[in-house]
């Protein structure tokens, strides 16, 4: 019986570890002169981006030793910089995060974090 507990514990502290990221989206699209969309309602872009653009965006929650990983199409994003999002209460509830692509070609914006699909509902032209 002590196996079985221990066992589910063990089990629930896995699953536990990804519970602490409640949400993650993306919110906008930018290009390299900083002309850009907010996505957060669309299902394609308006515009065309190809080349090289800019991404953001927003995971509420604990990130502590998570890599969030952001794709459009065949394109993986780099970090450039984070900004963390306050509530009223100025309690720290996520982070604004910046991403860099080269060589955009069409295809899906993709949110991932440990391998975990987040978002995908934006096609980017």
């Amino acid at each position: 019986m002590k196996k079985i507990v221990l066992t589910l514990l063990f089990i629930s502290s896995l699953f536990a570890k990804d519970s602490d990221i409640q949400k993650a989206v993306a919110i906008g699209i930018f290009d390299k002169d900083g002309n850009g969309e907010n996505i957060q309602h669309l299902r394609t872009t308006k515009n065309d981006y190809s080349g090289l653009c800019f991404s953001k965006i927003a995971v509420f929650g604990n990130l502590a030793n998570k890599n969030p990983q952001v794709n459009i199409g065949n394109s993986k994003g780099h970090f450039i910089k984070s900004t963390s999002i306050y509530n009223k209460d100025k309690i720290k509830i996520g982070e604004e995060i910046t991403f860099k692509h080269h060589n955009i070609s069409k295809g899906y914006f993709e949110v991932r974090i440990n391998n975990k699909l987040y978002d995908t509902k934006v096609y980017v032209k």
